[in-house]
């Protein structure tokens, strides 16, 4: 099984999972105020954007005795709202960042300069190593689109050549659209939060019958029987 898998990554895919990586965080923010100061929340959700790169960057290292890091800034970001929920006067916004890096450890054709196949011993870290585990569920950290299919279609190369051109598909729609720069992104992102904020429902007073029509209430009583009388 980690034979079919390795020869899926290097010689079927050529790795299209990993150009880019795409790192997917979901997080919430808490804003008091609501929508009041909602333009001056951009610094707080620019902050927040970078506190996960910078988490990325920092744990997706080789695990040889000198750590060496994959990535170095994204190539591009996404951002989008998930959804936003009110408590009073606080917002509930859950985000899902985006981010394209480019792996430092990528060589001539997208293969893998680290690669098991290649190195003989795995310094990947752990989400490298486990992308592709057999088994998995597309909810499920680990698992490939590419690796599935084709180990569900036992090897069906067509099967899998359909695989990997959806794959690319979907890096490159989620690459095009990403923006350049945090501010960006974040900027594009606040209309978003401002249309998804729950509005309140009008209270509609119902109109006043005549006297001797039928109470609004639906009591059956004349109006000035019923509620007419207070």
């Amino acid at each position: 099984m980690t034979g079919d898998v390795t020869r899926i990554c290097t010689e079927l895919c050529g790795g299209i999972c990993c150009r880019p990586w795409w790192a997917i965080i979901v997080y919430t923010l808490k804003k008091d105020g609501g929508l009041s100061g909602l333009a001056g929340f951009k610094k707080a959700i620019i902050r927040s954007v970078r506190e996960r790169i910078d988490r990325v960057v920092t744990h997706y290292v080789t695990t040889e005795p000198t750590p060496r890091p994959l990535f170095k800034s994204p190539e591009r970001i996404c951002l989008d709202v998930v959804d936003v929920t009110q408590k009073g006067g606080c917002l509930n916004i859950r985000l899902r960042a985006m981010f394209a890096f480019r792996c430092t450890f990528e060589g001539e054709g997208g293969i893998c300069l680290i690669h098991p196949a290649l190195r003989g011993v795995d310094v990947r870290p752990r989400w490298c190593r486990e992308l592709g585990t057999p088994g998995k569920r597309p909810d499920e950290e680990g698992f490939c689109r590419v690796v599935d299919t084709a180990l569900s279609s036992n090897m069906n190369t067509e099967k899998i050549k359909r695989a990997v051109e959806l794959e690319k598909r979907v890096n490159d729609s989620h690459f095009r659209r990403g923006f350049k720069t945090v501010e960006e992104a974040v900027e594009a992102v606040i209309p978003r939060i401002r249309s998804m904020v729950p509005q309140p429902v009008p209270r509609r007073t119902p109109k006043t019958p005549g006297r001797n029509e039928p109470c609004f209430c639906g009591s059956g009583k004349k109006y000035k029987k019923c509620h007419g009388r207070f």
